[in-house]
């Protein structure tokens, strides 16, 4: 045990009087590992939210498609979908994007005579009554967009040119921006009279299928029934998103891809050989009796204190980037494109799976990196080591 200690002790020695390769080592070394581990974690992070969030969501959505654009659905497909067996209930789904030019912003705008169950504890105020014309409810990020409250006016600019006035009667509560943020709910005729859309059209159809496993084939039938509707699944929506959120975190990689290939450069240096002052330190110590397995563990040492403490420097700052901090540098490309972004706390979920990734990724090339040529040099005579 004293042994190891020893060749520990000397190969922190080695590093210290080196002490600006090995600063500009380090740098390189955990801002790798930091962009990587970031990306990871906020990607992984999205995606679980994700998740979460479609828990709620319906089983079965059904569009209707036209000239391969998504268009307006005739209400009346919902009494065709309804004859289906394995359906339990079809309702209209009244909602469209709607270009703020004040805040350069795109809100969602949905009708509803009645609140939605997902959201309807949200509201902080009240929801608009049957008497309330032209009221609505908007999230906490179009209130603070706009310096909103309960009792204001929002002037909107309809479909056919005209002006027309919504008066704030509550708004959604803070802790609930990730479902709400950009959301306008008003009532389904003041909805239309805003998009100029006719009577008996909605933008989708929600279908609820009680027994999971015939969601497919619920689809399968509807197809069948209206050749230009498209089912759209909950479990096609979490594909979708996740293959989004990998997409765009090898975006992000991409992006960073400099640096990646600096660190690769570095390793494939290292791998190819010593330094001229490495070898005539390893001729030296095999000289004064140093076996191979002693300048091998030397040489392992020193690779192994630089990268676990590059790694963990790296991992601990992209944990407190992406969970404490927001993920300030990565939230505009993996989040979205929306002016309003909703603000919401990440949650750590399958970090240690990620880590492992990451070591796997950073450690294990750079160990292989400082042993091999190591111990190319360590068989080799001494003589002829210090003579290259």
């Amino acid at each position: 045990m004293n042994r190891h200690l020893k060749i520990l002790e000397f190969a922190l020695s080695t590093l210290m009087r080196q002490k600006l390769k090995s600063l500009m080592v380090a740098l390189v070394y955990s801002f790798v590992v930091f962009t990587l581990a970031s990306i990871l974690f906020f990607s992984q992070a999205l995606k679980k939210e994700a998740a979460l969030l479609f828990d709620r969501t319906p089983d079965l959505i059904v569009q209707r498609v036209s000239a391969g654009r998504h268009g307006w659905i005739p209400t009346d497909y919902g009494k065709t979908i309804e004859k289906i067996r394995g359906v339990k209930s079809v309702s209209p789904r009244y909602w469209g994007y709607y270009y703020d030019p004040p805040t350069r912003s795109n809100y969602t705008f949905m009708g509803a005579d009645a609140m939605p169950t997902e959201i309807r504890s949200m509201v902080t105020g009240r929801f608009f009554g049957p008497d309330d014309r032209w009221g609505c409810v908007i999230g906490y990020g179009v209130a603070e967009a706009r310096f909103l409250e309960p009792g204001d006016i929002i002037p909107v600019k309809g479909g056919n040119g005209k002006l027309y006035v919504l008066q704030v009667k509550g708004i959604f509560e803070s802790s609930s921006q990730l479902l709400t943020n950009d959301l306008v709910v008003m009532a389904v005729d003041d909805w239309r009279r805003i998009f100029n859309i006719p009577e008996g059209a909605a933008t989708d159809l929600v279908t609820r299928v009680p027994n999971a496993r015939e969601v497919d084939t619920v689809a399968r039938k509807i197809q069948e029934c209206l050749p230009d509707a498209r089912p759209i699944s909950r479990e096609q929506i979490l594909k979708t998103y996740d293959a989004l959120f990998d997409w765009r975190s090898g975006i992000m990689i991409a992006a960073f891809a400099g640096c990646l290939a600096a660190f690769a450069i570095f390793a494939f240096d290292k791998a190819a050989g010593l330094s001229i002052e490495e070898r005539r330190t390893v001729g030296i110590l095999k000289a004064v009796g140093w076996e191979v397995s002693h300048i091998l563990e030397l040489k392992f040492w020193e690779g192994f204190c630089i990268s676990m403490l590059c790694f963990m420097t790296g991992v601990i700052a992209a944990h407190i980037h992406v969970f404490y901090l927001g993920g300030t540098v990565f939230a505009p490309l993996l989040k979205g494109w929306s002016t309003l972004f909703p603000e919401f706390q990440l949650t750590p979920h399958a970090e240690v799976l990620l880590i492992v990734v990451v070591w796997f990724l950073s450690v294990v090339p750079y160990m292989l990196a400082t042993i091999v040529p190591s111990w190319k040099a360590a068989v080799t005579d001494p003589d002829m080591v210090m003579r290259a």
